[in-house]
């Protein structure tokens, strides 16, 4: 049990860190629209505070006023306008961060006396917004723009002062005198102050943005390992499946194949020669064990504890006298020539040994009892070379087993070849080559040596040129 909690601890994949930022990222939109109302509520009191302040104008002989001036002008509809588009800036500052600054520092612009300051703190975020949900480049793109029309509005009004007339409100007296330098000492200190101000908001914001970047990054890269470390596992999976799927054919197509020859064997000569007919059904019976045992040891492996499975040497080269025996009891004629000294490892020796098997198996299941069969393996220093060739049906036999065929045997042979970067072909031979089929197949040693063969080349085993089969594909009948 402790072992299981901590291999889920393993596979555990990361996630952004802190609960209340996890619960603000996982509904923008209500964060968004929260500072959104904020916003409004901000300019709801500064149009408060320019009501409360046109009530009381300086000149204590001039008559208050029920609105500010700007509100009683067609200056008040832009001033509308500007708030509601920084609103929609602050709303929309995920997707659109950079566009939204610049109408900012549009709508800053104007003069709008306190509800400025809500328009200001806007500014702010919006400055903030733009390293964050874009890049450290695009956010001193964004200082230089809110930087330099800070300097344009404050040198514009500098230059040219706004008068104060006696009816003004004081807020409307404050805001004017507060837009304007008196020097230009006074102009270079509050630029630098602004400037440090909003350096240090995009600071924070590049700084922040990078660090997101950087945890998402580390997050996606992680959740891809899993994504990739699945995939691996049921390519894995698949794999082994189609392996157990091509050891089962192997084992129960060849067994059967030869059970079925010496039964039908026995049954003819049960009359006329008893002796032998029992010595077939006993080669018979023996066969069936052998297959049920390698059946049941290649399934137990699959349900067995780990290093507890019975383990038995996989057959080579060196088993395929054994292999012909069998099939010469079963009544095949077959002469076995092998030549060369190994030169791949057991996988390969594997390969070898299943060509041949998958050969001999097809020609006694096509070509019957009695058929002639010549397997050659021919191992060079950089390619191993297998040829099963029969001559078809012998004269007066009796008709072979047919429909048996999966059409899994060769397709199978052909993705134990491809692993070694070989290639397979079978096909009827030519009548004036002496007819019957041939399994061909090339298993190159060396990465040199992995390009197909030509036809007619030296790595052919007896030459046989003319009698160049089809494809794999092409002789699918004969699995």
């Amino acid at each position: 049990m402790n072992q299981v909690m901590v291999n889920d601890e393993e596979v555990r994949l990361p996630r952004p860190p802190g609960v209340l930022r996890r619960a603000l990222a996982a509904h923008p939109l209500a964060v968004d629209v929260f500072i959104v109302v904020w916003y409004f509520i901000g300019c709801l009191l500064g149009l408060g505070i320019d009501f409360l302040a046109a009530a009381a104008p300086l000149d204590e002989n001039v008559p208050g006023e029920a609105l500010p001036s700007y509100l009683t002008s067609p200056q008040g509809i832009v001033i509308l306008l500007g708030v509601l588009a920084v609103g929609a800036a602050l709303l929309f500052r995920r997707r659109f961060p950079l566009a939204g600054l610049i109408v900012t520092v549009i709508v800053s612009l104007g003069d709008s006396q306190a509800i400025s300051l809500a328009i200001g703190v806007a500014l702010l975020f919006m400055l903030y917004a733009v390293p964050v949900y874009r890049s450290a480049a695009a956010g001193w793109l964004g200082f230089g723009i809110a930087f330099g029309a800070s300097l344009l509005s404050l040198g514009l009004r500098s230059l040219f002062p706004a008068t104060v007339s006696p009816d003004a409100t004081p807020g409307e007296a404050l805001f004017t005198a507060a837009g304007r330098t008196n020097s230009v000492g006074e102009f270079i200190a509050i630029s630098i102050m602004t400037g440090i101000w909003y350096l240090g908001i995009v600071l924070l914001g590049i700084n922040l943005g990078n660090r997101r970047r950087y945890l998402q990054a580390i997050i996606d890269r992680a959740h891809q390992l899993a994504r990739e470390r699945d995939q691996l596992a049921q390519l894995a999976v698949a794999e082994e499946r189609s392996r157990i799927a091509r050891e089962m054919h192997d084992i129960v197509a060849h067994s059967v194949s030869v059970m079925i020859a010496l039964s039908e064997g026995a049954a003819r000569a049960a009359t006329a020669a008893p002796d032998a007919a029992a010595d077939a059904m006993r080669r018979s019976a023996e066969t069936g064990r052998t297959a049920l045992a390698e059946m049941r040891r290649l399934l137990g492996a699959l349900h067995a504890p780990e290093g507890s499975a019975e383990l038995v040497p996989q057959p080579g080269v060196q088993d395929l006298p054994e292999l012909v025996r069998g099939f010469v009891d079963a009544g095949l004629a077959v002469s076995l020539d092998v030549t060369g000294e190994a030169a791949g490892d057991r996988g390969q020796e594997l390969a070898v040994y299943r060509v041949v098997q998958e050969g001999l198996t097809n020609v006694l299941r096509y070509a019957g009892v009695g058929a002639r069969v010549k397997v050659t393996v021919l191992r060079q220093a950089d390619r191993t070379v297998v040829q099963v060739r029969d001559y078809g049906t012998p004269p007066g036999a009796a008709t072979p087993v047919a429909g048996l065929g999966s059409g899994r045997g060769l397709a199978g042979l052909a993705e134990r070849v491809r692993v070694f970067g070989g290639s397979i072909e079978s096909g009827p031979v030519d009548a004036s080559a002496g007819g019957g089929w041939r399994l061909w197949a090339v298993l190159p040693v060396s990465a040199d040596a992995r390009e197909p063969t030509g036809s007619g080349g030296a790595g052919e085993p007896g030459g046989a040129a003319a009698a160049r089969p089809r494809t794999v594909s092409e002789s699918e009948e004969r699995a």
